[in-house]
């Protein structure tokens, strides 16, 4: 295995399914997801979705799963490693139980990188390594130039990671509290939302932060409290 695959950039363990706050059109993907992970469920696996639908914390639970069933796994994402050589950071990987690589579009048009792939679902397919990827759109709408890559990202079961709502980012917002053991009411949960970029990751870094002084300081988690550990 190559030495990206041993070392990875692993998946952030506080990234799990259950910490990841479903809507209904996004249940039957996280199933899915959950299946192969465990190696239950089918082998060939694409989600596309916009900014912030959640696409890397899938993936990256979907690495824990996977190790939590005994499974091997590894999380790489392209947009950090389209510097190394794909032939170096990919050689390997057919020894692995799920490979997950997130923001695969972004390699595309890059003729190492397209031959790459090719390659890893060729060996893969003799291994029975299941590939779970990530994109901003799906495969139809890749700028992939190699034919021999379209057909067989062809072959993927693909499904879409719906973005939330307003409403679904705060009910997201109070989810994530409640699994840090807080108690988020819905007017300081509306006070955080509004006062602070509406970017869901930004918000939970917010409130791990007021964990924290919570614990410090013996408080709850009031707006005054917010206003003192914020500066707001």
């Amino acid at each position: 295995m190559s030495e990206q695959l041993a070392l990875g950039l692993g998946p952030d363990k506080f990234l799990t399914f259950e910490n990841f706050y479903v809507i209904g059109s996004n249940r039957l993907l996280v199933n899915q997801l959950g299946l192969q992970a465990r190696g239950e469920g089918e082998q060939w696996v694409m989600v596309h979705g916009g900014a912030e639908s959640g696409r890397s914390h899938l993936l990256q639970a979907s690495c824990q799963a996977a190790a939590a069933a005994g499974r091997v796994a590894s999380y790489l994402p392209l947009k950090e490693m389209g510097d190394y050589s794909p032939a170096d950071v990919l050689a390997g990987a057919e020894s692995l139980d799920l490979l997950c690589l997130d923001d695969v579009d972004l390699v595309m048009g890059r003729a190492d990188w397209e031959e790459a792939l090719f390659h890893l679902y060729n060996r893969a397919v003799l291994s029975g390594t299941a590939l779970l990827l990530s994109s901003l759109r799906p495969a139809s709408g890749m700028d992939c130039a190699l034919p021999d890559l379209r057909s067989r990202l062809a072959s993927f079961s693909v499904y879409q990671l719906h973005a939330l709502s307003d409403e679904e980012r705060l009910q997201a917002l109070v989810f994530r509290a409640e699994g840090l053991g807080m108690e988020l009411t819905a007017e300081v949960a509306d006070y955080l939302y509004h006062r602070a970029a509406r970017n869901l990751a930004a918000l939970f870094q917010i409130l791990e932060q007021l964990d924290r002084e919570s614990l410090r300081h013996q408080r709850a988690l009031t707006k005054p409290f917010v206003k003192s550990v914020l500066g707001w």
